[in-house]
């Protein structure tokens, strides 16, 4: 067979398979087309269909809800086993005579012990007329210790103003409830409220949260012997939240909250007070691979004597706050918890990198972090613990821009006496760099400076390249700043165009170290 009529056979085939595979394509489209019907219910968006659909929802197992708007006036009960699946352009929404707990709640669908459900697709539309909101459990979709629910892929199309009373979306409740799935939804408006009352194992992903009212993803560790355990929130993005964008509090256990993307929060002035991008303050807390920009108050909050893990993460532009804040106002549950951990985060642009505060006992490893242009301090120690280990390692600390007042790489202050406490500070293998571009700042620079007892400093690099303020005032590379501690230990470090002030330190060691000019 020659090459000319191959490739013509080939061609046909191909031809023939595109052909009927786009027929198969087609003909798919058609029937799942064919699926959905209104099942005799009007969509109108006139007529009250509340009845009919609670009938539907009732006596069938899976709906295919055609296009259209339809009107309820009270709350939809959805049972086990039942796939409602909207059409594209489905809408439910709340009529203008709403009663019982739509109007008190604004609970369009209950589901109580309603397993292995899924809502999808559908959107729900905010009433002309206002709700009534109580106190609590305020939400459009309200799930009672349900097992394996899943609300995916639908639009909640509400305009609430910022306020502290509102609705969520959805709201995941009670000691019986585990692994529900709140995924690939938009939520206007609304929050998320994915754990409360001892919920567990709930599956928050890929969801889009524009303007919530107050919280944009909260759980609430509520109950007083039952732990939340497992929850996951990864992958969802939240854009100017009035209060917090993920609150996980309280009696919580294992949260993963990964990959999220959060700017903007505190964007209600009653509530900016609170603006808290990322709250994780339960039990073993890991906070991971999240980009935040345009917090208020805190970029990032943990509990630090609670086993937390704060890694990868990627914060900026947040120039009133705080990246990340290890909380040491918790008492410790139990011994065994593993010491906190701030590992491989770039942080860039905010007030402050690190802060530890707080009067319990810390345990953490702050490793390999890049800081870059913090205005005030890159890692603040302001423990009023009698005991701690922070152990610093090959952190990275960089300024490029002028200061507008004092910064520090690294600020540890006590009120303790000299030989009161024991407060250990470790320090291996930290780089401080200044460039030329910082010169010229209105306030001093400092590298360490170390105002308690038995710190150890080991390959410490400051690269301060000879950078002075506005008023000739060279970087501080090192210093006690007006504190007497005793014991410290400053070896194998080497100092390049900055100051070195030992004057404050009582018996401090020396070893292998280059100071130059």
């Amino acid at each position: 067979m020659n090459s000319f009529k191959f490739l013509a056979i080939a061609s046909l085939a191909f031809l023939s398979c595109t052909k009927n595979s786009l027929i198969v394509q087609t003909q798919n489209r058609l029937d799942d087309h064919l699926k959905f019907s209104t099942y005799g219910i009007e969509s109108n968006g006139l007529t009250d269909v509340t009845q009919d659909l609670q009938k539907l929802l009732d006596t069938s197992s899976i709906i295919y809800l055609k296009a259209g708007v339809y009107t309820i006036s009270n709350t939809l009960n959805i049972k086990s086993n039942t796939k409602l699946i909207g059409e594209k352009g489905t809408i439910i929404k709340g009529g203008k005579d709403m009663t019982g707990t739509l109007l008190e709640f604004g609970r369009y669908i209950f589901a109580e012990r309603a397993n292995n459900t899924t809502i999808q697709q559908i959107t729900f539309r905010q009433s002309e007329s206002s709700y009534s909101y109580r106190e609590w459990n305020n939400a459009c979709i309200f799930l009672l210790n349900c097992k394996t629910f899943n609300v995916e892929s639908c639009f909640f199309d509400f305009h609430l103003s910022y306020q502290t009373l509102g609705q969520e979306a959805v709201w995941v409740s009670g000691s019986e409830a585990h692994g529900n799935t709140i995924q690939s939804n938009e939520i206007n408006t609304l929050g998320i409220r994915y754990a409360e009352n001892g919920a567990d194992g709930t599956l928050v992903k890929n969801n889009v949260l524009n303007k919530s009212y107050s919280n944009a993803l909260s759980a609430s560790g509520n109950h007083k012997t039952d732990l939340i355990v497992g929850c996951r929130i990864l992958n969802n993005k939240i854009f100017d939240a009035g209060r917090m964008g993920i609150e996980d509090w309280g009696n919580t256990d294992g949260s993963i909250i990964e990959g999220n993307l959060i700017t903007g929060t505190g964007k209600d002035s009653k509530q900016a007070i609170d603006g808290i991008a990322l709250s994780a303050v339960g039990t073993n807390s890991s906070v991971l691979n999240n980009t935040i920009s345009d917090s208020q108050i805190y970029a990032i909050e943990v509990r630090g004597n609670y086993g937390s893990i704060v890694k990868e993460n990627k914060i900026f532009a947040n120039p009133n706050s705080t990246a990340v804040i290890l909380n040491y106002t918790f008492t410790k549950p139990s011994d065994k918890l593993p010491l906190a951990r701030v590992e491989n985060n770039n942080i860039k642009e905010s007030k402050i990198g690190v802060h530890i505060v707080g009067d319990y006992e810390s345990r953490v490893l702050i490793y390999k972090n890049s800081f870059q242009n913090i205005d005030d301090k890159a890692i603040s120690i302001e423990s009023g613990a009698r005991k701690y280990i922070i152990d610093l390692r090959a952190n990275h600390y960089t300024f490029n821009k002028p200061n507008q007042r004092d910064r520090f790489a690294l600020f540890s202050y006590t009120h303790f006496r000299p030989g009161v406490a024991d407060q250990v500070i470790k320090s291996l293998r930290d780089t401080i760099t200044f460039t030329s571009s910082s010169n010229g700042g209105a306030g001093v620079d400092f590298g360490f400076v170390i105002r308690t007892d038995r710190a150890s400093i080991d390959q410490l690099t400051v690269r301060a390249n000879n950078v002075k303020n506005s008023s000739k005032v060279p970087v501080n590379a090192f210093t006690a700043l007006g504190g007497r501690p005793i014991s410290v230990v400053l070896r194998n470090s080497n100092v390049k165009g900055g100051r070195v002030d030992l004057g404050g330190f009582k018996d401090i060691k020396l070893s292998n170290n280059t100071f130059s000019q």
